[in-house]
């Protein structure tokens, strides 16, 4: 048997920084992106209301900056 204590497995782990790490990378690559005030902020909302799925969607979809188009 495992001693009670703190112990998290690899899988725990990769789980953690997929929760928290994609959602502020994402975030922070939009914050680089040079759009519109309604666009950011639907994106930037639907990264904060659904992370992991906002954030697969915001790679998936990559919209253009303004200056781009």
């Amino acid at each position: 048997m495992q001693p009670m204590g703190f112990h998290l497995g690899l899988s725990e782990v990769f789980m953690v920084i997929l929760f928290i790490g994609l959602p502020i990378i994402t975030l922070i690559h939009l914050a680089k992106k040079r759009l519109s005030a309604i666009p950011l902020a639907i994106w930037a909302l639907s990264i904060c209301i659904v992370p992991i799925l906002g954030s697969v969607a915001y790679w998936i979809v990559r919209p253009t900056s303004e200056s781009q188009a």
